[in-house]
């Protein structure tokens, strides 16, 4: 889980204390990369996470670039499945990463919520590829 020295470690200050504050409980570990922020998460944690990023008003990671798959040939764990996600607002990038097994089902981010609410409906296509 997040500490709040983990977090100012990774991220400025004012995100740190959002992030630890509003999704301590959905995120496993976090760290700092070249190209932007790397959160790993659950697959049963993911839709809420995707929720949590786009729609919070300091975030706004609105648009999907790319899900990537790599085979880390582990005995646990052995799909690291990569989310890509851009903001046009902050310019910045942040990677929702978790491992699954061969036979694990993810939740799409593209299929739509009770009401209606499709989180990532460009996911669609890409979620095929995958």
């Amino acid at each position: 889980m997040l500490t709040k020295q983990l977090v100012s470690k990774i991220i400025n200050t004012k995100l740190g204390t959002q992030l630890l504050k509003d999704i301590p409980n959905l995120v496993l570990s976090a760290k700092k990369t070249p190209f932007g922020l790397l959160l790993r998460t659950t697959p049963r944690s993911l839709r809420a996470l995707c929720l949590y990023i786009r729609n919070s008003g300091r975030l706004q990671f609105r648009t999907i670039v790319d899900i990537a798959v790599v085979d880390k040939l582990r005995t646990q764990g052995r799909f690291a499945v990569n989310y890509l996600f851009l903001s046009m607002k902050t310019n910045q990038r942040i990677t929702l990463q978790l491992f699954v097994e061969e036979t694990d089902t993810i939740p799409s981010i593209a299929s739509a919520f009770v009401n209606g609410q499709r989180l990532f409906a460009a996911a669609a296509w890409l979620e095929r590829e995958v």
